[in-house]
């Protein structure tokens, strides 16, 4: 016993100091789960949220850990509680709430997080444990919205805007031009006991922001506002504090009452006290410098935080299409699975003793995002309000399941043992972006073309992501370039498997053959011409077997396919003709991932098939190929212009 406290007592200690912020019959659908950005019709992408997401599973320390599936395919709770941005934005509820109460229809009650140890309540039906009086790792019901989005509306669907009511009307229009645009880092969650929240001052500047800043050093020439003589400047980079208890002088007296009706210590409402803070801060701050669009960029539970504002449409800043571009850095976009760890005691315990305020693990438990956050469809892993209509979307993952900055744990792979999901020590990276987004809502290329959000993987944990220059070279095309490309498999045959045939052979496995691609993506030789003080070797999109994130799918020896698997999917810079692409498609034996082991003691895992290393034209619908005795690839370039 003595030597478990102590781990988990690591553990929690591990988690205050960083938290700031399948099957083998694989298909290429599985790549589009890794955030493809291929303009293609969703039903050749993209499926079911359960099909695309991986299984993350359960483990011995906290079996009421669900399958990523089971969240991805159903949604959140009837009502939502103590908020009603919501109900603001949709104002859709009224007609289904009429039809469900002539047939007799009940309404749920809100899942309720606070609770009373001991106490028969909803967090004790959940399976959740009760510390401090808040619930943490509650479990729902993962069918609660099954019925959202199959374009009926039943008698009793009370909260599925989709199916039963009419879009939120937008008024004004994007503009990606970037004059007159101010970018806002919204940083992620930190340890924040009730003696420095009592100091701090939401809504007050703080800083320039991580990311934004670093673009700088690629070209940027925006200027930090918090500097002396930049405030007034109408494309500054600036960064928002949205914990404390004492609201900052220049918010009026109903923002401060909008805010203060939200307790400034987080728990069940701490998502929406936060949003409410970030979004009068961004219209406050567009009122100072003139602004007239703002671009956001964010970090771990910012990034929560800004999802919030933006499909709850606070402060209007959705609805009247002020937010043109999104960048997120390892963001909690779908909730973080590690907050239903939280219902180990002695973590909890270890947690309590070291004063780490746990409240916020609520708002990002999945159940709870999805119970609040995406209203329109309660699909978690989709970015399909209507108020995301043409926005720019770009996300950045990490995995690295190090965490330096705590002796190197593998926080998530230690209490998930035997778990093989790619993860950054704090965040599974599947959680990190949105995995699809219906054509309608979509942002479009000059041409017509349905560019969904793109995302790029970077090796890194959770807290020094956001720091690399490999985050700062997406963020600056991200935020501030005008073109995105998506690279993909096309075509694919398969002339020698490289499967077991006859004993001896010196292959491994049975067919058909697992064929994974591994890729790295590199801005050379533009970066280092363009910008001759970066000397490091940047890698703009990295991966690997290793990393847990190359897709794969299955295929039979002497066949062709047009597997369609993104190499890489995001924005590049105004002025690149051509980009670095190093692709190695190689015949899997063992990928814990996907649930591959065909000969468990081949150290090796892999065997090549054929590579591809060169500079690749970003020529509009332009190919190129790569050949070997095991296979032939033809690869396709889509380069689309944004405006």
């Amino acid at each position: 016993m003595h030597q478990q406290n102590g781990f988990a007592a690591i553990l929690a200690s591990a988690l205050a100091l960083t938290l700031a912020c399948s099957s083998p019959a694989a298909t290429a659908a599985d790549d589009d789960a890794l955030g493809a950005a291929d303009g293609t019709d969703d039903a050749a992408t993209a499926g079911s949220d359960a099909a695309q997401v991986p299984d993350v599973g359960t483990d011995a320390v906290a079996d009421a850990l669900p399958d990523v599936a089971d969240i991805a395919a159903a949604g959140t709770d009837a009502a939502v509680a103590d908020e009603d941005a919501a109900t603001d934005v949709a104002g859709t509820d009224a007609t289904a709430d009429v039809a469900a109460a002539d047939v007799g229809c009940v309404v749920p009650p809100a899942f309720n997080y606070q609770c009373q140890t001991g106490a028969i309540d909803d967090c004790s039906k959940a399976g959740g444990a009760c510390l401090l009086g808040l619930c943490l790792a509650p479990k729902e019901d993962p069918t609660r919205w099954d019925g959202c989005g199959d374009n009926v509306c039943g008698a009793c669907e009370l909260d599925c805007p989709v199916d039963c009511a009419s879009a939120p009307t937008l008024t004004g229009a994007k503009d990606f031009s970037g004059e007159k645009t101010i970018s806002i880092w919204v940083h992620g969650f930190s340890n924040q006991g009730a003696d420095k929240l009592k100091a701090l001052t939401y809504g007050s500047i703080k800083g320039c922001g991580d990311v934004l800043e670093n673009t700088q050093l690629f070209g940027n020439p925006r200027v930090c506002g918090d500097k002396p003589g930049n405030d007034t400047d109408p494309n500054q980079l600036i960064a928002v504090e949205y914990y404390g208890a004492n609201p900052p002088a220049w918010m009026t007296k109903q923002d401060v009452l909008d805010v203060e009706k939200y307790p400034y210590s987080g728990g069940p409402t701490g998502l929406q006290r936060y949003a409410t803070i970030v979004a009068k801060f961004v219209k406050w701050r567009m009122v100072v410098t003139g602004a007239k669009h703002v671009n956001m960029a964010c970090h771990s539970m910012g990034c929560l935080i800004t999802r919030q504002l933006i499909e709850n449409d606070y402060e209007g800043l959705a609805s009247q299409q002020l937010i043109s571009r999104w960048f997120t850095a390892t963001g909690v976009v779908d909730g973080a699975q590690l907050a239903w760890l939280f219902n180990n005691p002695t973590l909890q315990q270890t947690a309590t003793a070291i004063g780490l305020e746990v409240s916020d693990f609520i708002l990002m438990n999945p159940d709870y995002v999805w119970d609040h956050t995406p209203w329109w469809d309660h699909k978690l892993y989709w970015a399909n309000n209507p108020l995301f209509k043409g926005m720019l979307i770009h996300h950045v993952g990490a995995t690295d399941t190090h965490i330096q900055q705590a002796i190197n744990i593998q926080l998530l792979d230690v209490l998930n043992p035997g778990k093989s999901d790619p993860n950054d020590g704090i965040m599974y990276t599947q959680d990190e972006y949105f995995h699809d987004q219906n054509a309608d809502v979509a942002a479009k290329s000059l041409m017509g073309d349905v560019v969904k959000p793109s995302r790029a993987f970077v090796y890194a944990d959770h807290m020094n992501a956001p720091g690399t220059l490999n985050t700062a070279v997406n963020a600056a095309a991200a935020l501030f370039h005008h073109r995105k490309v998506v690279v993909t498999v096309e075509k694919f045959e398969l002339l020698k498997d490289r499967e077991s045939h006859a004993p001896f052979d010196g292959e491994y496995g049975s067919p058909p053959a697992e064929v994974v691609v591994e890729s790295e993506t590199r801005f050379a030789p533009y970066l280092k011409t363009a910008f001759p003080k970066v000397t490091d070797d940047i890698i703009i999109s990295n991966d690997k077997l290793d990393y847990r994130t190359a897709p794969m799918w299955q295929q039979t020896q002497g066949d062709t396919t047009n597997p369609n698997v993104v190499v890489f999917s995001g924005p590049v810079f105004d002025d690149m003709t051509d980009l670095h692409l190093d692709v190695w498609l190689n015949e899997a034996d063992t990928y814990a991932h996907y649930g591959v082991n065909e000969f468990p003691l081949d150290f090796k895992a892999t065997e090549p098939l054929v590579d591809f290393h060169g500079q690749v034209p970003l020529v509009d619908n332009g190919t190129f190929t790569a050949s070997s005795s095991y296979a032939n690839v033809t690869f396709r370039v889509r380069v689309y212009s944004m405006y």
